[in-house]
């Protein structure tokens, strides 16, 4: 894996120990956790808010760095290491507590992200009617509240960031793969306590908006419409994951086809994973890809 620091210099695969490549559906959709050796010239280089480099341009600030000591010996010393977390660049403010109190009517994302702090633009957006982030609350949580009401994501492809509706994501080109490639999760009590069916208040005070249904967790959610409560029922739930060599081709998105010569499933790359592990401090050198893929539940 090739990481450029700050000062155009690469880390050396004797100097990093693991590192682990992760994309998402989620508002800071792209995260790199690695660990290094220690080294005077690293720990000058891999402090919070330096840049990294990754893969094809990709720019990471780091977040979090912490020094460890580890169990191996050499030259008679005990090997010291970083742990370094580092996140899309831009993005950053985001992890924070929200500083003030952000109000918006009629927006869009891309407005939320901007007033949020971010340092970033997204490739496509979606309006939204209202967005609220108090004072001492999480934006990426926020965020996510507004994505989910619209029935949408945010994902990172092709070196931006875009917000996209659920349903269009599985219209996208897809990967095929045979059905004995994952391993298939069944857990119905996942699906029951994750869907849940938001009930709300017409702007009349009396009028509840929505309808519960059987065997689904029924919660309230304050000045939702119709179209909003609809849109909190479609949902992803992770069906089966799938561990590979390294395949680069599974980033959060992405589209799998099964096939097993007598039907297709349709499935959406929720998380993918790219592990690297260079066997620096002993052990063999592990190259491989984890990735959690999801169906679209309720109603399209």
């Amino acid at each position: 894996m090739r990481i450029v620091l700050s000062d155009g210099s690469t880390i050396g695969g004797g100097d990093l120990i693991s590192a682990i490549y992760r994309t998402d559906l989620v508002p800071v959709p792209v995260s790199l956790e690695m660990v290094v050796k220690a080294t005077d010239e690293l720990k000058g280089l891999l402090g919070i808010g330096d840049k990294l480099i990754v893969g094809d341009g990709i720019s990471l600030t780091i977040v979090k760095s912490q020094h460890i000591n580890m169990q191996a010996v050499k030259a008679g010393k005990r090997v010291g290491g970083l742990i370094i977390i580092a996140v899309l660049s831009g993005c950053e403010p985001l992890l924070s507590v929200a500083s003030r109190a952000t109000s918006l009517n009629d927006t869009s994302f891309n407005e939320v992200y901007r007033v949020l702090g971010a340092k970033i633009r997204l490739k496509s957006d979606i309006k939204l009617n209202q967005f609220i982030c108090l004072k001492g609350q999480l934006p990426t949580k926020r965020i996510a509240i507004s994505l989910q009401k619209e029935a949408a994501v945010t994902m990172y492809s092709d070196g931006e960031i875009s917000v996209t509706r659920i349903n269009d994501l599985f219209k996208g080109e897809s990967l095929i793969y045979d059905r004995s490639a994952l391993q298939w999760i069944d857990n119905p009590h996942v699906l029951s306590h994750g869907n849940t069916n938001f009930l709300s208040v017409d702007d009349n005070g009396s009028d509840i908006l929505g309808s519960p249904l059987n065997n689904k967790q029924v919660g309230y959610y304050p000045r939702a419409d119709a179209r909003e409560l609809q849109n909190l029922r479609r949902i992803l739930v992770t069906k089966a994951k799938m561990v590979r060599q390294l395949d680069d081709r599974l980033n959060a998105g992405s589209v799998v086809t099964v096939d097993d010569g007598y039907g297709q499933d349709s499935l959406v790359v929720l998380t993918a994973a790219h592990r690297y592990d260079t066997g620096a401090l002993g052990g063999r050198p592990i190259m491989a890809t984890q990735a959690w893929l999801a169906q679209l539940e309720g109603e399209k």
